[in-house]
């Protein structure tokens, strides 16, 4: 296994725990820098999902003059985006989407965002702190990026019921292996969106750059 994966030319990177890369249409995004590997690419946009330490960390070592930060309620100097609100980042258009526990305390409605980034060839959703709530069904995405931890977020088979409910081309499972708290199997969320979808979705499981 790898750490990156390209569909329909977007190349997806997972950094580590809630850490994402993304390269198209001749630009590079990261979702949530909290883990950055020696050397990583400088930054044409930054997206924070939420507050959290382990998401809204500072980079300067991946931004430049021009980069672009937007976040959703982060303390950090960035471009607020509220949910449903849209940014063109570049020819990019990234929309602001929920993203909340519906019972746990943790990550409460409008306290976080997911993104849609949709590129030219392809729109990758990046779900962020999340349980599977009922706005996901609404969700068009040709590659979706979800946290199966359970530590605050989905475990593997709720995750797979939301892949289940939007149905992208492709499913990458995050957020699970680097804190302690944060465990997960992705062969057990393969497995259950395979069972689910009838093999329908492409389910690439990434290993960590930063490993």
């Amino acid at each position: 296994m790898a750490a990156s994966t390209v569909f329909s030319g977007v190349k997806i990177t997972w950094l580590g725990h809630s850490s994402v890369m993304l390269e198209a249409d001749g630009l590079v995004f990261y979702v949530d820098p909290y883990v950055l590997p020696p050397g990583s690419k400088t930054a044409d946009a930054i997206l924070y999902t939420h507050g959290h330490f382990d998401h809204a960390a500072p980079a300067p070592s991946i931004t430049k003059s021009t980069t672009i930060t937007i976040g959703h309620n982060v303390k950090l100097p960035v471009r607020s985006i509220e949910i449903g609100g849209r940014e063109k980042l570049g020819g990019v258009i990234v929309e602001a989407v929920h993203a909340y526990n519906l019972a746990r305390p943790m990550h409460p409605r409008d306290a976080g965002a997911g993104y849609i980034i949709a590129f030219k060839t392809a729109r990758v959703y990046v779900a962020g702190d999340t349980d599977f709530i009922p706005e996901m069904k609404g969700y068009k995405c040709d590659i979706a990026i979800v946290p199966i931890s359970a530590a605050y977020t989905m475990d593997e088979l709720q995750a797979a019921d939301a892949i289940a409910a939007m149905m992208p081309k492709v499913a990458i499972p995050y957020h699970y292996g680097y804190l302690t708290e944060a465990k997960g199997d992705p062969e057990k969320f393969k497995a259950a969106i395979d069972a689910k979808t009838g093999g329908k979705v492409d389910v690439r499981i990434l290993v960590p750059s930063s490993r």
